[in-house]
């Protein structure tokens, strides 16, 4: 069910290259999946159906600058998966 609370977070490393068709390519082993823009949003669906709703990118493999990279996953993908409204906040008591 998409939309329900369900706490559950994954990794990937990521080399997000420039061409957006770019396939979801495995490399070192699959430690590190090269892809283009569309492939990971693919992923990210996956994931989220799956129930996924925390979802670690590292990019320190990229061989894209991490601005470019940082740039294209805020303009292009995060707004495909916006945030789930959270609890409301407990009061402190001082």
């Amino acid at each position: 069910m998409i939309g329900a609370l369900r706490p559950h977070m994954t990794n990937d490393w990521l080399d997000l290259v420039d061409d957006p068709d770019f396939p979801r390519t495995p490399l070192r082993g699959g430690f590190v999946l090269k892809t283009g823009r569309k492939g990971l949003i693919d992923l990210l669906s996956e994931w989220q159906k799956a129930g996924v709703n925390h979802a670690a990118l590292g990019i320190q493999f990229s061989e894209r600058p991490a601005k470019e990279i940082i740039q294209e996953l805020a303009e292009e993908i995060l707004p495909l998966f916006p945030s789930l409204e959270g609890p409301e906040p407990l009061s402190t008591k001082w």
